[in-house]
């Protein structure tokens, strides 16, 4: 018995080859970048201060975040990594949109806040008012307007130190926590030294369009702290806040934690994967105060302690993380 089999279905059968061998070849490539993303450089050095080595941090974003001049009206997020900037971010986002707005945390990357060394600058353009951005600069690196308003959240050495290493570990790397550990002392680690980061937006404390957000005040009295953020910002958001319970009571419950833990991932590459999958990010591992002290060792502790010390000599902040 003899199959027949037509000229259409021999040329559908050439062309399955051909995608096959495309698909497979196109795996291969896709590998070998994962290969070399593994291989990479932890940080790249720009202007000065170290950057992410990822390829998610390209370097025409990331000067162009340096050379980003705010518009009239902005408001500008900063922080070092960790210290609790998505939590700022969502606070924020909840102010000015009094509650209605609360994007998935890759919206909220690239559409809502954006994150500016990832996302560039260009997604500004299009942007309702009032435009919300985040980057991790330092506020000496950065191009600067008075008549936008920065906020900056900051957090204890210690507690930033072990959250910036677990959310590297989560990330899929796997850095050993006493050599992470002096890479933080030193500041040979993604935008530089924790302590020249506080500084430099702790020197602008008093400017009009300057908020500083501890992050163990917004724990321990987040009501306060979301009303102070509002006013800030404007007083129409503070009285809305203030004159509507409904509204106070659903932007703390939206920014709680365990509800923000619940709703926000990223997916990310897994620099393991060699099927090129991904991996869900969790932004939030416990959102709680101490777990530095807890984690470092007494002679880490010291250390730490005493550089801070040495660096933050003279300010508040002396007042605020060693004389407590």
């Amino acid at each position: 018995m003899f199959l027949l089999i037509s000229s259409q279905t021999k040329q559908l059968f050439k062309c399955r080859r051909k995608i096959i061998f495309i698909g497979v070849e196109f795996l291969e490539l896709f590998n070998q970048f994962l290969r070399n993303l593994r291989n990479m450089p932890k940080t790249k050095i720009i202007r000065g201060l170290p950057f992410p080595g990822s390829p998610w941090f390209t370097i025409k974003n990331i000067e162009d975040t340096l050379d980003f001049v705010p518009s009239d009206g902005d408001i500008v997020i900063a922080s070092y990594p960790k210290t609790g900037t998505t939590w700022l971010q969502y606070i924020v986002l909840q102010i000015t949109s009094r509650g209605e707005l609360f994007p998935t945390f890759n919206d909220c990357l690239y559409k809502y806040a954006p994150f500016l060394e990832m996302s560039g600058t260009s997604v500004m353009d299009n942007m309702e008012k009032p435009r919300i951005c985040k980057h991790h600069c330092p506020y000496n690196m950065v191009q600067k307007n008075d008549k936008c308003k920065y906020l900056y959240i900051y957090r204890k050495p210690e507690d930033t130190a072990i959250s910036y290493f677990n959310f590297m570990i989560n990330l899929g790397h796997e850095p050993e926590l006493n050599e992470f550990f002096e890479e933080f002392m030193t500041g040979d680690i993604a935008f530089g030294h924790y302590f020249d980061h506080v500084l430099s937006y702790f020197a602008h404390k008093d400017d009009g369009n300057m908020l500083l957000v501890s992050y163990e005040k917004l724990q321990l009295n987040k009501k306060e702290e979301i009303l102070r953020i509002a006013k800030f910002l404007g007083e129409e958001y503070f009285a809305s806040l203030s004159e509507d319970d409904e509204l106070m009571e659903k932007v703390l419950e939206r920014t709680t934690f365990d509800y923000m833990k619940k709703h926000l991932n990223l997916e990310h590459p897994h620099p393991k994967d060699h099927e090129g999958h991904t991996r869900k990010v969790d932004f939030f591992r416990k959102g709680v105060i101490g777990d530095g002290k807890k984690s470092l060792s007494s002679v880490q502790l010291e250390r730490l302690k005493n550089l801070a010390m040495e660096k933050l000599k003279g300010t508040d902040l002396i007042k605020e993380w060693i004389e407590e």
